[in-house]
């Protein structure tokens, strides 16, 4: 794991919103290529190392669709050895669009995936340097939402999702206990950023609300939120504070421990 990159505000979003448009391209072809189980259940993908994209996708031979944002580009894939590249950069979302569905009908794709709303005609033109610090944030934040992912043994709990649509990678924990017919439950996650915080930040949010919440225990360089939600947020300028990995990866990993263990107990105590 690399150090988390120092980002700059305005040049981040940028970046983020056109890796954004991208990931929602992927998305709408996953929907329309698996068979749905439950709401919004087609539209999440995975962080890898090599960046987001599909799981496989059994019915097409195990098709994948990801996109490597240091590279800049979208690959596709499958179980058969085929493998073609689709470079985003210098390209419209309009013609990224076209090209992936043109190299769709070569693995034998012929749903007819919508991505007719994908009409921007704004060039993907997103520098080497700021895709790799995308990248380096995104599969950073991934690897230790992971491991606490793993940590957690009690509840019940989904598995780690990049949702396209907001575009924060993430899952739900569940007490098992309902709160005036409604699941007892955490969010926990990370966001690429949104209209609240340009960089990215991790999040604890719960529900049903908390009758009381300044009893929380905060962990150092969080704050409570308590906007459109509320939950205990981490901005990245405290990972921005911290100069080595094994710093900024330890205020990381305390602020889940922390935080979850802190909104569990007041569960408890409602």
């Amino acid at each position: 794991m690399n150090n988390f990159p120092i980002l700059e505000e305005s040049v981040f979003v940028k970046t983020r919103r056109q890796f954004h448009v991208i990931a929602e391209i992927i998305g709408k072809s996953r929907e329309t290529l698996v068979k749905p189980i439950a709401k919004n259940d087609n539209l999440w993908l995975n962080v890898t190392e090599g960046g987001f994209g599909t799981p496989l996708i059994e019915l097409y031979k195990d098709l994948e669709i990801g996109c490597s944002p240091k590279d800049l580009i979208i690959e596709i894939a499958n179980n058969k050895n085929e493998y073609d590249p689709i470079v985003i950069a210098g390209k419209t979302p309009k013609e990224i669009s076209e090209e992936l569905l043109i190299v769709l009908k070569d693995y034998d794709v012929n749903e007819n995936i919508e991505l007719s709303k994908f009409d921007s005609s704004n060039l993907i033109d997103v520098n080497e340097i700021d895709a790799a610090d995308f990248h380096t944030q995104l599969v950073n934040y991934n690897e230790l939402i992971k491991n606490f992912h793993k940590g957690i043994s009690a509840g019940v709990k989904t598995q780690v999702c990049l949702w396209p649509h907001h575009f924060d990678n993430a899952f739900k924990w569940f007490s098992g206990r309902k709160i005036d017919d409604a699941d007892e439950q955490m969010g926990i996650g990370i966001s690429n950023g949104d209209d609240v915080y340009a960089l990215p930040y991790i999040y604890v949010n719960f529900s049903p609300a908390l009758r009381k919440t300044n009893t929380l225990e905060i962990a150092e360089g969080a704050i409570l939120f308590d906007q459109e939600w509320t939950g205990l947020v981490l901005p990245y300028d405290e990972i921005n504070d911290r100069k080595t990995i094994d710093k900024q990866k330890k205020v990381i990993e305390d602020f889940l421990e922390i935080s979850f263990r802190s909104v569990a107990r007041a569960f408890t105590k409602r």
